[in-house]
């Protein structure tokens, strides 16, 4: 049910959604406001963002029993345009979920629920991160499964890396994924994943952008120029 204050415009309403990572304890999630006006097309990229993906790979919603998504060449294709289709095209009630899938190999299901329908005043500018909880799981890991083991590697390494440098030995050359050296699980920063969705949203309707795949380091890299700021 939309507020008093937005009448029947779904389009101007902010949706508080939450974005919960299937398959993996504890849980991964995180809570974002995003208006009605948004596409599918820009939800993806609002998606990877804040959930902390990488864009490499395909995507799929479903909602209301029908799959959405951005046609690539050599992927997936979709009877509806995702650069038509808004989230405030469909009739939401509180705690209404749909889902979206990301990359098809991995299998990374992700259950969203619609938990608020909120006034327009409620987001000033671009979409906005409320919440969150553990940090994104690193590219090519296998899905939840590959996840849920890689990170006990990682411990494992580190316990016996630790007990290896206080003896004196030298593990840079250890054989092993360069993400084990930084990756924290349970670290999420929320102003940086903000910083990053007011750079999308400087970004909404760039067809360049929507499209892109291969991850977001050119539209992320601090600007270097004389007007950079």
């Amino acid at each position: 049910m939309l507020p008093s204050a937005v009448g029947d415009d779904h389009l101007a309403a902010v949706y508080q959604l939450k974005i919960h990572l299937l398959g993996i304890s504890p849980q991964i999630c995180r809570r974002v406001l995003v208006r009605g006006n948004t596409t599918l097309a820009e939800l993806h990229h609002v998606f990877q963002v804040v959930m902390g993906w990488e864009n490499w790979h395909l995507h799929r919603f479903k909602l209301w029993g029908k799959e959405y998504g951005i046609s690539y060449a050599g992927g997936l294709s979709f009877a509806d345009d995702a650069r038509r289709v808004h989230l405030g095209d469909f009739p939401w009630q509180a705690n209404d979920k749909f889902t979206y899938t990301y990359d098809f190999g991995g299998y990374w299901l992700h259950q969203v629920r619609e938990e608020q329908v909120l006034s327009p005043t409620a987001l000033s500018a671009h979409p906005f991160c409320v919440s969150g909880r553990r940090a994104c799981p690193p590219e090519e890991v296998g899905g939840p499964d590959g996840y849920n083991q890689r990170t006990l590697d990682q411990f494992s390494w580190a316990y016996e890396a630790h007990d290896r440098l206080l003896a004196g030995e030298d593990i840079r050359e250890d054989d092993m994924p360069t993400w084990f050296w930084t990756y924290r699980p349970e670290h999420f920063d929320k102003g940086l994943v903000n910083e990053r969705l007011a750079k999308v949203y400087q970004l909404k309707g760039n067809p360049d952008f929507l499209y892109s795949q291969g991850g977001y380091d050119y539209f992320f890299a601090p600007s270097t120029g004389p007007n950079s700021y």
